[in-house]
């Protein structure tokens, strides 16, 4: 699965335009501790919007609880500040993503769907990204008596750090 992830991310900068300052590789530093990786890239589409593509491959054991995983997601942004640099300042925008895991005889799936906004700074070419707002989550299991306690709303938040180019 890990090839599978590596292959996608060049593809998609192989299938891409490649402008100076118009394009992120970000990652998610803090996925790790649950033994999931997370990799982004955001594409400007003009001076104040961009789009992105997230993809996260999980696999975790600690002797409790095993289990593997996949993610995928899109947002779309729009930045506030004209002055600033393409993809960087204040944002808001819609966001989606579609999760599996399996593990210790459970299959679980979850569709999010929802609107953040943040922030993204850009000290070229390393860029940090922060974002938060309210998601609908809709959680499936295999099991029907188990119940991760948040069906409905709850908060979506992000972390990035990411390589400008």
């Amino acid at each position: 699965m890990k090839k599978i992830l590596l292959v996608a991310a060049l593809a998609v900068f192989g299938l891409s335009k490649m402008n100076a300052q118009e394009n992120i590789v970000k990652f998610n530093p803090l996925a790790l501790i649950v033994g999931s990786f997370e990799v982004g890239y955001e594409r400007a589409l003009n001076d104040s919007q961009s789009f992105q593509v997230d993809l996260a491959y999980a696999s975790f054991n600690s002797g409790i609880v095993d289990y593997t995983g996949f993610a995928g997601g899109l947002q779309y942004r729009f930045y506030f500040q004209n002055s600033k640099d393409v993809l960087e300042g204040w944002f808001a925008g819609p966001v989606a993503s579609y999760s599996s895991a399996s593990g210790n005889d459970l299959n679980v799936s979850a569709f999010v769907a929802g609107g953040v906004i943040g922030y993204q700074w850009n000290w070229e070419p390393v860029t940090l990204d922060l974002y938060g707002g309210p998601a609908y989550y809709s959680i499936d299991a295999d099991d029907p008596t188990f119940d991760f306690g948040f069906d409905g709303i709850g908060p979506r938040l992000g972390l990035s750090l990411g390589f400008n180019f």
